[in-house]
């Protein structure tokens, strides 16, 4: 028995090694893969928004740091570049770098999040399962889609670096959302202790404002479906869960406080742009039929929520990744801009960060059903062939994106 033990421990610590390995591999492949794709953007195309933003961080020598911080929109990775270039680095190859740098964190915080999430998960699955969730985007059908991202929107893209930045913030900001969160759901009656400690507190209300100098597009979206999950809980609970929600509307006042600045920076009364509400307008500019994009982009997860809508739908990251899905999808339909930027597809952003969260809860459900002992005999088969072949389908689209990216056939 002990001799047993003692080779599972063994089996164990070889596979975490093997596991750390095959992580790091794969994690400088993809700084490779988004710094090759930044550089070819940057240097080859130079149409791409990269070069638009780079030429903004370089504008940061004109500016205090807090100046471009308090004003305009997504600083954060032009604060980060300018700094890069003030240490030595060359314009370009920092903005490659800082790029590069915010897709693998992406990496290392899917890594970090599926062994928390996942412990009895053999650790060598994780990063292949990270590394997907950095590749996969719409399916991709030649005969329908003239380009892969354009129409469909993705949780991964390559040209943007602003909505690349955000997300590392974004994904920490929802997990630390959903661990609070579950204070409010579990055990009996209603918490009124929201936060652990007071170093909590600071450290979400700081995460959100990082995404809002990232890109304001996250909590757009993420504030209101947030809302609307407090919302039920207050009538759910009679009112019994109003401290929790109060405290947690709270630590967002000054993300809240930021994006209004920023908003009445963009779309003040000084701005030539605007927003109207032009229902449906800017997303049939680029699509054929929307069902269909819709479809392209959420197969595998949509596939997901439907085989184990019992385990999603009543779970707070089932719920939060849904009402913030939900949120973003009538931005995208309803609002449009004014201006020569009504069809640059900005208020779209918030659909493409939704996607991305969704995907990531989507993907973990689809492991555990797979290797965690929740179905057997033929549903198993079915779910299992079904599964895989949508994500391959999904992943095999990405690669192609990404090979159409590099070779300059496609640059959306």
């Amino acid at each position: 028995m002990e001799n047993n033990e003692g080779m599972s421990i063994i089996k164990r610590e070889q596979e975490k090694r093997l596991g750390l390995m095959l992580s790091c591999l794969l994690g400088v492949l993809l700084f490779f893969m988004t710094f090759t794709s930044s550089y070819h953007l940057l240097t080859d195309l130079k149409s791409s928004d990269l070069i638009h933003h780079l030429a903004w961080a370089d504008e940061y020598n004109k500016w205090t740091l807090l100046q471009a911080l308090l004003t305009g929109n997504d600083r954060l990775w032009h604060a980060c570049v300018w700094l890069m270039n003030r240490l030595g680095v060359e314009l370009t190859y920092a903005g490659c770098l800082v790029t590069a740098g915010s897709v693998t964190a992406v990496y290392i915080i899917y890594n970090i999040l599926f062994k928390r999430m996942l412990q009895w998960l053999d650790q060598r699955l994780i990063p292949a399962a990270s590394l997907a969730l950095c590749l996969v985007t719409a399916i991709y059908v030649p005969w329908y889609t003239v380009y892969i991202y354009q129409g469909q929107s993705s949780p991964n893209i390559w040209h943007n670096p602003t909505q690349l930045m955000v997300r590392p913030f974004a994904l920490i900001a929802f997990w630390m959302t959903v661990r609070i969160y579950h204070r409010l759901r579990e055990g009996e009656g209603w918490p009124k202790r929201t936060f652990e400690s007071k170093g909590e507190i600071v450290a979400y209300a700081f995460v959100l404002m990082l995404t809002v100098w990232a890109k304001p597009s996250f909590v757009q979206a993420f504030i209101p479906g947030l809302a609307i999950l407090m919302i039920v809980d207050l009538v759910r609970s009679r009112g019994k869960a109003f401290s929790f929600c109060f405290k947690v509307a709270c630590s967002y006042v000054p993300a809240v406080a930021l994006m209004l600045m920023k908003f009445v920076s963009e779309f003040g009364a000084d701005s030539e742009s605007g927003i109207e509400i032009a229902f449906l307008d800017v997303w049939t500019h680029y699509t054929k039929s929307i069902p269909i994009s819709v479809l392209l982009l959420f197969a595998f997860p949509l596939f997901v929520f439907i085989v184990d809508w019992k385990q999603l739908l009543p779970s707070v990251e089932g719920q939060l990744s849904l009402s913030n899905l939900a949120v973003a999808v009538v931005m995208k339909a309803a609002l449009a801009e004014t201006g020569r930027s009504r069809y640059h597809g900005n208020l779209a952003w918030s659909y493409g960060l939704a996607a991305f969260l969704v995907w990531f809860i989507a993907l973990r459900n689809f492991l555990e059903l797979m290797f965690g002992n929740r179905l057997t005999g033929k549903k198993y088969t079915v779910v299992a062939v079904v599964g895989w072949t949508l994500l391959f389908l999904h992943l095999l689209s990405g690669i192609v994106y990404y090979i159409k990216i590099i070779t300059g056939t496609a640059q959306y």
